[in-house]
């Protein structure tokens, strides 16, 4: 079990625990709920056919269910994962609450977070469990909690479908954030470890966000490698062709 930084994460919990105005998180309004409805209609979602990297393909038919053609990368690099999913665009507002979230160990945007997820139907009931994409020790001792273990937990019970945290981040990688496509794979390889018995199994893979997918793709193969008949990928929400 990986140790726990107790400093960290108790200013986490106390700060979930003793702040509870009811202020909406976007737009600072008084409001019975973390995100008021006039916020929640401004969040740019993510819709109409996706490649299996997760971003709108233009040579989709946005009425039409069926996935739509690989994207010019995916084609050249197809990604190990059979599909993936963000119901929303990273981008203003929200981006700003999860690096509130994330970053700053606020477990109280994690209830306006919670309230997006409420409305988030799961996508693939037929897959077998959830997995979340670790943060390395070292990062969630930083933070005092590990941000896609309690997404998924919460995912798990919304969803009626177990959580399995098949994989540890055994190498601790410099910060993904502003690197390049290509940087952040050379950060990845070897980067994750699958401790538990995965074979035959379907698993969502879940995490905050996705940007390049580099990450999505290392956890993906490493979850393959150890005998997975397949992986797909949620993300709350997904960055910008970049």
């Amino acid at each position: 079990m990986a140790p726990v930084n107790l400093i960290e994460a108790t200013k986490v919990y106390c700060r979930s625990f003793f702040d509870r105005s009811c202020q909406c998180l976007f737009c600072g309004q008084t409001q019975s709920n973390r995100v008021c409805p006039a916020c929640l209609v401004l969040l740019a979602r993510l819709e109409g056919p996706l490649c299996r990297c997760g971003l709108p393909h233009p040579a989709g038919n946005p009425g039409e269910e069926l996935p739509a053609p690989l994207c010019g990368r995916c084609l050249r690099r197809p990604p190990p994962f059979t599909a993936s999913q963000a119901p929303l665009r990273y981008s203003f507002p929200l981006d700003r609450l999860i690096r509130r979230y994330k970053y700053r160990g606020d477990l109280v945007a994690e209830r306006g977070i919670e309230q997006l997820l409420a409305d988030t139907p799961c996508p693939w009931p037929d897959m077998d469990a959830l997995c979340p994409l670790p943060a390395h020790w070292q990062r969630r001792w930083q933070r005092g909690f590990d941000q896609s273990q309690r997404l998924t937990d919460r995912l798990a019970g919304l969803w009626e479908m177990p959580s399995l945290p098949a994989l540890q981040r055994q190498q601790s990688t410099p910060m993904q954030q502003g690197l390049s496509r290509s940087q952040r794979r050379r950060n990845l390889r070897g980067a994750f470890a699958c401790t538990r018995p995965v074979s035959g199994l379907k698993l969502v893979l879940v995490d905050d966000v996705m940007t390049t997918g580099s990450s999505a793709r290392a956890a993906s193969e490493c979850l393959l490698r150890h005998g997975a008949a397949e992986v797909r990928v949620w993300t709350l929400a997904r960055t910008p062709e970049h």
